[in-house]
């Protein structure tokens, strides 16, 4: 395990999803940990367990300045994630997708590039740089053509990303993250599911037609690619695909959680994809496997902690 003990750490988006399990084992490993969030779509009750332990800040990347956080001290690594993670939003509300992603990404960038130029940065990017799959495993150099604004807004920050380690000798990775899942996310696919289980056991309304293909990752192993590629990458604006390497089609992900939530509903298909959603995908993740990286929790392990936390949730609202 790598050490950060009294390791200056800055997790942006720490009140997120994945970003408090990050912050959680930061701390674990004796950290000094700062986190940044606006809290529009994270919220403070995350890191309810090292809420004493931690400095927050509130703050929006995307309109205000960190450089003066950035001077306060020097970080040893800057782990960015935050921003929006809606494909069907970022249709819908371009704009905003463009400031929350891509701008907080630069803002955060410039900041490092004047007052912290050894700093450690690594960016939470995403499979849907991709777009379409041609049915095989994507490699980090496949061809990247987005199909939302959302997969062009984090293509985008990728690129600064390496184009900042090249121009401006700074120290960056991105990581393209494939569906990530666990306690605390309250959106896409695996708790979408289980919130209609939980309204309705008879029927389980599922858009497309089942046969779309995700490669999910628990949230405790998308954590440690992240510790990974900090400690063992070149960080030279390189990028890594994180995945478990287990793919699954939507329509066995849904069977899947209605074992572990014991129901048996009907199952009602679309039969359509909205907008920006790629039907495939799934990862080649042997870069990141090089590092060191494996994962740790099985899809059917990581489900009965998720659905575990979700029927807790459920009983506290």
């Amino acid at each position: 395990m790598n050490s950060y003990h009294n390791r200056a750490v800055l997790v942006t988006g720490g009140a997120g999803f994945i970003g408090s399990h990050l912050i959680e084992e930061l701390i674990r490993r004796n950290a000094r940990a700062t986190v940044v969030d606006d809290l529009s779509t994270g919220f403070v009750s995350n890191l309810a367990s090292v809420a004493d332990q931690i400095d927050f800040r509130k703050l929006d990347l995307g309109r205000d300045d960190p450089r003066s956080l950035l001077a306060e001290g020097e970080f040893d690594t800057i782990f960015h994630l935050a921003g929006h993670a809606n494909v069907p939003e970022s249709v819908q509300e371009p704009r905003r997708d463009l400031e929350k992603n891509l701008l907080g990404a630069f803002n955060l960038l410039e900041a490092v590039r004047y007052l912290a130029p050894q700093t450690k940065v690594l960016f939470a990017s995403s499979a849907a740089v991709y777009g379409e799959s041609s049915g095989k495993p994507f490699q980090e150099d496949d061809p990247v053509v987005p199909v939302a604004p959302y997969g062009v807004s984090k293509l985008a920050a990728e690129r600064y990303m390496d184009v900042y380690a090249r121009s401006y000798d700074l120290r960056t990775a991105s990581l393209r993250l494939f569906p990530v899942y666990g306690p605390r996310s309250k959106a896409h696919v695996v708790y979408d599911f289980m919130c209609k289980i939980s309204d309705n056991s008879d029927e389980l309304f599922i858009h497309g037609d089942g046969t779309q293909v995700r490669d999910f990752t628990y949230v405790t192993d998308a954590v440690e690619a992240f510790l990974t590629i900090a400690e063992e990458s070149p960080l030279r604006g390189e990028v890594y695909n994180v995945a478990a390497g287990e793919p699954i089609s939507i329509r066995n992900l849904a069977q899947m959680i209605c074992e572990k939530m014991s129901v048996a509903p009907r199952f009602a298909y679309s039969g359509t994809v909205g907008p920006g959603v790629s039907r495939a995908w799934s990862a080649d993740v042997s870069r990141l496997q090089s590092l060191g990286y494996r994962p740790c929790v099985p899809l059917a392990d990581g489900l009965i902690d998720t659905v575990a936390w979700f029927r807790e949730e459920m009983t506290m609202t």
